[in-house]
């Protein structure tokens, strides 16, 4: 029996790109492949619906998504603000809760969004898009000519001209990359330049049709880079609700859309890992967890959660689907379980011109390179049968 018979496999394969959300079929695609993990439904969409949703009467805030390997992240922050701009995409959620709580939102707000790739000063950058898209649709304003006012009430400007045009819509940005544009602008000054405005666009977003989303790598305000800038970072914060995206929620993603099984399969799965539950100090506890993810060990979403080079947060999803197609045509094997185990993704990285230049993650390579040449040339002969063991345990 091979692996392709014991799951409905799909790849994630790529990146969302918000450059493509304009595009009607990935639009589609990016709603309907959407999963709902339970703290999505009871939690997480409930909070970001109610700052969204200008109609309700408490106070609202600016969202904070954080992906902290930056799974699912873009792909919600699309979600949501596609359902806010399209109200006839509300019926592609697949789950009845979300589709609920997302239905308050659903076609009220014209929506900007873009990534971060500049140098210049997020004020400079935001107010120079603002003023581009709200031109595009007929409002004739410019930031520049009202003299020394704050970020905040040259916000409360633009929103009163786009009001009076579209009095009936809310007006939404969406910003990615957040974190990767402040760390190349960390220097104090043009930091706390930037965490001001970030502080004006949060404050903007209650009693105001104005609302704004952002998306990081790892919580900003925990970041030991700006901790020169704690103060002004606790003013941003106290202006921001934060969404958390969880291991849990992204292993939840991988069994429910990457590994789909039905019963059958599953009780297959069971059959074949019972023989190894006394290896596995966990495997007893957990049984269902490892049907239900294998062949991904359940430890690998919280090790991999610990690598903190490159890209590689932001990039399980993606190697994992890399990895299922691999073994997808190979047999199940009959002396081991056959899982996939988080220090498989070694293997991408030593294919990663980008990773290794790191001089660290080069170093690593040469050890391990010389202990496999240690391997190969001393398990000759009699010692062949054990060199497989060998490289294991390397």
């Amino acid at each position: 029996m091979k692996y392709k018979d014991l799951l409905n496999f799909e790849p994630i394969t790529e990146v969302v790109k918000f450059s493509k959300t304009n595009e009607t079929d990935y639009q589609k695609n990016l709603v309907k492949t959407f999963v709902f993990s339970e703290t999505f439904q009871k939690y997480l969409i409930p909070l970001m619906v109610r700052n969204l949703d200008f109609s309700y009467g408490g106070e609202a805030f600016g969202l904070h998504v954080v992906g902290n390997y930056g799974t699912g992240k873009s792909h919600l922050m699309s979600l949501v603000s596609l359902i806010a701009e399209d109200e006839s995409l509300l019926e592609l959620v697949m789950e009845e809760k979300p589709k609920l709580d997302l239905s308050a939102i659903a076609g009220r707000f014209k929506v900007l969004r873009f990534e971060l790739g500049n140098t210049e000063s997020l004020w400079e950058v935001v107010s120079f898009k603002i003023e581009e898209y709200i031109n595009s649709l007929g409002i004739d304003f410019s930031f520049d000519g009202h003299g020394p006012q704050s970020y905040y009430d040259k916000i409360q400007l633009m929103m009163a001209e786009f009001e009076e045009k579209f009095p009936d819509k809310g007006f939404l940005i969406v910003i990615d990359e957040m974190l990767a544009y402040l760390k190349g602008r960390s220097t104090p000054d043009k930091l706390n330049q930037d965490l001001q405005t970030l502080q004006a666009l949060g404050q903007a977003c209650d009693s105001s049709k104005f609302k704004f989303i952002f998306g990081v790598q790892e919580m900003i305000y925990n970041s030991s880079e700006f901790q020169f800038a704690a103060e002004m970072l606790q003013k941003v914060n106290d202006r921001y609700k934060d969404i958390m995206i969880s291991k849990e929620d992204v292993a939840f993603v991988v069994k429910n859309r990457l590994l789909q099984k039905n019963a059958h399969q599953k009780q297959i799965i069971k059959e074949h890992l019972e023989p190894y539950l006394s290896f596995f100090t966990d495997m007893n506890n957990r049984t269902q967890d490892y049907i239900e993810l294998f062949p991904v060990h359940p430890t690998y979403f919280e090790n991999f959660e610990k690598i903190k080079i490159g890209k590689s947060q932001r990039e399980i999803l993606k190697t994992l689907s890399n990895q299922f197609t691999e073994i997808l045509e190979d047999e199940l094997p009959g002396d081991h379980p056959g899982l996939l185990t988080y220090d498989r993704y070694w293997k991408d990285i030593q294919k990663s011109q980008d990773l290794m230049a790191i001089p660290d993650v080069r170093k690593i390579k040469q050890v391990t390179d010389t202990i496999n040449d240690k391997i190969e040339s001393y398990f000759i002969g009699v010692r062949a049968s054990k060199k497989e063991i060998a490289e294991i345990v390397s």
